[in-house]
């Protein structure tokens, strides 16, 4: 048996796909929030390391019918448009304050005059202050409702309630920010000052304006897998209808566990989020994109590129339906 024959013999075809994981680590907030958020440290933390974002519309959310009293807050979420949500929280059971403990519940309207008799209408946020004027939370519909169904804020409400009904969202633009902070990126941002100019609000609540609907879904990549195969790869659907094939000789001391222990992408490198971000652009095509990565998963920068046959893509605490004519992406489940 010649030298050429043996190399065959130990020579194998692998690949290569990832998985990532891509999260939301603060709510969804207007674009009217953000212009003050923004300033926040404790909530620019919760942003750091977040690359990828979303300009999002649906019609404006609110509370109303507020009752505040006894250590609960009452009310509905509403927007108008479909039938409200009746809520209580009650402040003690969630751990926000004592049993019996004051606190102060500052409410915040979009209207510049509002009704100070209960039950409160049209209600843009709400503060919560302890008795010695200590800030505890703030609650705007979109973050409360991100509280329950993420973070596990005890809300009581109907059965049959539906809180998934308020969180359709369409998709106006998707972008990133890899090498400044997003909210840096977010200030001044051309597009977005372009929705926000030629956007209408799209829904009949009586505060209903477009700064009020439009919104920011912030994204981080939080979690990356390398996954490597050794074997056949044509025609493995795991790797995609056009796989890179590697050529591992494993007869050469180390080869396996480079190819395998080695990723040529680790978490937080610039080709993840050069990837999420075409590979939704490529799905949503939203409206106010140019660029719409036709040729996707052909991209520069993207991981095929590092070698990767496929890309998989999870979201995970993102609580909300995204949508464009052309995409729908429901809210993972759980």
């Amino acid at each position: 048996m010649g030298q050429d024959d043996d190399a065959t013999d130990t020579t194998f075809e692998a690949a290569r796909f990832a998985e990532v994981t891509l999260s939301m680590t603060y709510p969804i907030v207007s674009a009217w929030e953000f212009d003050f958020l923004r300033e926040e440290e404790v909530i620019r933390r919760r942003w750091d390391g977040s690359t990828i974002y979303m300009v999002v519309q649906r019609p404006l959310t609110y509370f109303d019918n507020v009752v505040i009293g006894d250590g609960h807050i009452r009310f509905e979420i509403a927007d108008g448009d479909r039938p409200p949500i009746a809520c209580r929280v009650d402040l003690a059971a969630n751990g926000i304050c004592g049993a019996g403990e004051a606190v102060e519940v500052v409410v915040g309207f979009h209207a510049a005059a509002a009704g100070s008799g209960q039950p409160l209408r049209n209600v843009g946020a709400f503060q919560v202050f302890g008795a010695d004027g200590r800030f505890i939370l703030w609650w705007s519909p979109q973050k409360l409702l991100y509280e329950m169904l993420v973070n596990g804020l005890a809300v009581e409400t109907a059965v049959d309630a539906n809180p998934h009904a308020f969180l359709d969202f369409e998709v106006h633009y998707i972008g990133k920010s890899f090498s400044q902070k997003v909210w840096n990126r977010l200030a001044g941002h051309r597009k977005l000052q372009r929705i926000l100019t030629r956007e209408r609000e799209v829904g009949t609540a009586p505060e209903a304006r477009a700064p009020f609907e439009i919104s920011l879904l912030i994204l981080r990549v939080v979690a990356f897998s390398d996954i490597p195969m050794i074997g056949a790869a044509e025609g493995n659907p795991m790797l995609g209808p056009d796989p890179i094939v590697h050529r591992l000789d494993l007869s050469r001391e180390g080869a396996y566990e480079r190819f395998a222990m080695r990723p040529p992408v680790t978490l937080g490198d610039e080709a993840l989020t050069t990837e999420v971000e075409a590979m939704l652009i490529n799905r949503f095509r939203p409206k106010y994109n140019e660029v719409l990565f036709h040729n996707y998963p052909d991209i520069r920068g993207g991981m095929r590129e590092k070698g990767y046959s496929w890309t998989a893509l999870t979201f995970e605490q993102v609580p909300a339906l995204l949508h464009t004519e052309h995409f729908s992406m429901m809210p993972p489940e759980g």
